[in-house]
């Protein structure tokens, strides 16, 4: 197993104090504890005396999944053991092979199950070649882990029937998670369920129900199921009141999306691209039209932060560029957008973000195959010197 640096530094201090304890006071438990797996290896190493191998572990309390540093001391020159891990009262699995150095000692790193459940203790054995148990650590003890979850929703407020994106993370490691809406200071009906990954992050999509009122407050809740306790609440949603429906074309739009970038995210929040940056939607509220895609456009390059929402998503560089929507066209599967003004870039990862941003805005709509982006009558790869394709 791969040491860091801090592990490495820890297992020496703790190499240290065995060595220095050696002759005052045995860590851990004798090997007379408990019973040897074979009954004699006298000829084939140097049995050590009772109470002459030293095993110590450190940290000595965390939650499951914690890596611990081990040191032994005492042991004969050269001799290859087993690390074994267990409960005391519920035997030892091999944790690893190791071998002591020249003068009977040795460091190694070893992690506790994530399946310890805490109030438990786990200790370490040297178990010899033949099966001897040589010695025993102190226990460690597992303890409940602390997790600070948090979530945010995207958007934080509209109407009940809002498509909504709830972003998640400091929950424990692949464990399910489930969603929920729920007044403030009350309980919640739960929606839908989700998985963290390996980083302990969640990214999972809900509508709001019709049963929410106006009227009331209301909060987004992710709880790790079957710790309930763990669990995150978002800020509140301002749920608005449903218009009052007034006679208007079928194919008028209220809402609709645009798409902004989060810079070195890699993917983990969207489709990864450019610099290993993400493609990230975003939706935004339209007056009533029968053209999104120009909406849409203009919601965009009206955008005049760097910064869009909680997740640091970012307009960057359009929303440094002087841009207007002059014109724009669907001819047969294909938007012909049309801009004028000036385009800032500043360097070769701002190319690919102004391209997604504008074409994956144009592509969310089911008329629109392709797309053609000029500024001032140039063609938008002319501009930016890359190949679109």
């Amino acid at each position: 197993m791969r040491q860091s640096s801090s592990t490495s530094k820890l297992m020496v201090l703790l190499l240290t104090a065995v060595l220095s304890t050696m002759g005052c006071a045995r860590l851990g438990m004798t090997p007379a504890d408990i019973e040897p797996t074979e009954a004699d290896a006298a000829g084939v190493v140097e049995q050590p005396t009772d109470g002459a191998v030293a095993v110590a572990v450190a940290p000595t309390s965390g939650p499951g999944g914690t890596e611990i540093g081990v040191a032994v001391a005492g042991l004969p020159a050269d001799v290859g053991i087993e690390l074994r891990l267990g409960r005391p009262d519920a035997g030892y699995d091999v944790a690893t092979s190791a071998h002591a150095d020249n003068v009977g000692t040795l460091t190694a790193s070893l992690v506790i199950p994530t399946t310890a459940e805490p109030g438990e203790e786990w200790v370490v054995a040297a178990i010899s070649p033949e099966g001897t148990v040589w010695g025993l650590s102190g226990p460690f003890s597992v303890r409940e882990a602390e997790y600070a979850p948090d979530a945010v929703v995207v958007p934080d407020e509209g109407p009940p029937g809002t498509p909504v994106q709830v972003i998640a993370h400091g929950f424990p490691a692949e464990t399910a998670v489930e969603i929920g809406i729920g007044r403030v200071d009350s309980e919640y009906d739960v929606v839908t369920s989700a998985e963290t990954d390996g980083a302990g992050r969640m990214v999972a999509e809900i509508t709001i129900p019709e049963f929410v009122d106006p009227a009331h407050r209301w909060v987004i809740v992710a709880a790790v199921v079957d710790r309930p306790m763990i669990r995150a609440i978002s800020e509140e949603f301002a749920v608005t009141e449903v218009a009052t429906p007034t006679p208007v074309p079928t194919a008028v739009f209220t809402r609709t999306n645009v798409y902004l970038v989060a810079v070195g995210d890699d993917g983990q929040f969207g489709e990864r691209f450019g610099c290993n940056d993400s493609l990230v939607k975003y939706e935004v509220a339209i007056e009533p039209t029968a053209a999104p895609l120009t909406a849409a456009l203009e919601q965009l390059l009206s955008i005049d932060s760097r910064q869009v929402g909680e997740m640091e998503l970012t307009n960057h560089p359009l929303y440094g560029s002087d841009l207007e929507v002059d014109s724009v066209e669907i001819r047969d599967g294909e938007a012909v957008i049309r801009l004028s003004g000036t385009l800032e870039i500043v360097g070769v990862c701002d190319e690919p973000r102004v391209w997604r941003q504008l074409s994956e805005t144009a592509l969310q709509f089911d008329t629109v195959e392709e797309v053609s982006v000029l500024i001032d009558d140039t063609p938008l790869d002319e501009l930016l010197m890359m190949d679109i394709d």
